[in-house]
This record gives C-alpha cells, sequence and structure tokens, in this order.
C-alpha cells in the first residue's frame, strides 16, 4: 500500500493518494485545486488514478477534478448522492463565497465532470479496501473512507485535530455534524483521522482532547 498526502491550494487543502502498489492504481482523495501536481506525484510513484474519492464537494477539494479527468479519462468520480449538485457549474457559481477563487479556477469549475456513481453508508470498496461512513453535517452528502487494515480514516472536513468542521455554510447542520463527529470516535483510539485540512490526528486524542467533543 502507498499513501501520500498533497498539500494543495489557496486553502491548503489536504489530497491523499492511496495507491497499490500491486495493481498500480490509485485512489484520490479530496483532489483539492492542483491537478499537475497530483499527476506528477502519481507519475513518480508508477500509479494511474482509478477514482477519486470525495468527502465532499465544497471547491476547495474538487477543482482538480477537471484536470485529473482530462489526464485520466477513465477515472470514476464517487461521492454521496446529497452532495452531487456540488459540482453543478450553476450552483458553484451561484452559491461560491470567495469569489477571487471562483475568478482562478473558472475553467476548471465551468467543466467538472459528473459522478459516476453514489456511495451509501457501510459499502465497502473491495479494491482500495475502504468502508464507506456516512458523516453528513458539514455537508449533506459527507463521507468519510475507513481503512480498517491500514488503521486509518480520512475525515474530509468533518473532524480535524482539535477542532470540527464548520455548519454555517449552505447545507451545514451543526447536531447532524456532532453525531457524525462521534460516530467516527467510536473507532479504536489508534486509528490515525487524515484529515482535509491541518495535521494528523488519532482517535484517542480527539475523544480525550478535543475541546469541541
Amino acid at each position: 500500500m502507498i499513501l501520500r498526502r498533497l498539500v494543495v491550494g489557496e486553502y491548503q487543502t489536504n489530497c491523499y493518494i492511496l495507491g497499490s502498489e500491486e495493481t498500480k492504481s490509485a485512489w484520490i482523495i479530496d483532489p483539492g485545486t492542483d491537478g499537475e501536481l497530483i499527476i506528477d506525484e502519481l507519475t513518480s510513484l508508477g500509479l494511474t488514478a482509478r477514482s477519486a474519492l470525495l468527502t465532499h464537494t465544497h471547491y476547495d477539494h474538487i477543482a482538480a477534478l477537471t484536470r485529473l479527468k482530462e489526464h485520466y479519462p477513465d477515472m470514476e468520480v464517487l461521492l454521496g448522492k446529497e452532495d452531487a449538485k456540488g459540482l453543478d457549474y450553476e450552483v458553484i457559481k451561484a452559491t461560491i463565497l470567495d469569489r477571487r477563487f471562483f475568478t482562478i479556477h473558472e475553467e476548471a469549475l465551468k467543466h467538472l465532470p459528473k459522478p459516476n456513481d453514489y456511495l451509501i453508508d457501510g459499502q465497502y470498496l473491495e479494491d482500495s479496501l475502504l468502508s464507506v461512513i456516512a458523516t453528513p453535517g458539514h455537508t449533506p452528502g459527507g463521507r468519510s473512507y475507513y481503512h480498517r487494515e491500514g488503521r486509518f480514516i480520512f475525515t474530509g472536513d468533518t473532524l480535524f485535530a482539535r477542532a470540527i468542521g464548520r455548519t454555517d455554510l449552505p447545507g451545514g447542520d451543526y447536531p447532524t455534524l456532532i453525531k457524525s463527529c462521534y460516530r467516527i470516535l467510536e473507532l479504536e483510539d489508534d486509528v490515525r483521522i487524515l484529515p482535509g485540512h491541518g495535521p494528523t490526528t488519532t482517535v484517542g486524542d480527539e475523544r480525550r482532547k478535543n475541546p469541541y467533543l
């Protein structure tokens, strides 16, 4: 197994590459905004993007999808159905708060690929060994991806080191987010939390030290 983190874009989004040394396939968790950086990293690792797994569809997590799909036309885009409208250009254009970001990345946001499939709670993605956990609250269709064998979970913007996700954006809901965070904290103490921004932490540390939980 290959696991890499790339910090990309204006919002310092964590993009993760999960790769198979056997099949040379890679799963991109939240590509962020820098498609060329991701392509270069995949090339250096000898990997090809098989799927982009989205924890949610806020613009700072998705803009690189367009470039990745151009380079890897067979790459699937997978996410929670409730977040699908976040890939719609007109929705993004009407709701985006950071107009400077929109101006810089408009062409990419205008040509985002359509989802190939929607992921449901409890689904097991056999080739990547990831289990899907529905973690709404930051967005309605939030998803986390748990790798039992590797003892880590990709939490997107649901749970961070000593922090939790925002709920003041469209579709956010605080009580729902808190329930999602506690669902993640049901995992064992040693499971690493790989969030959408900031440093890695563990379930045990967040259970003991997160001031919001």
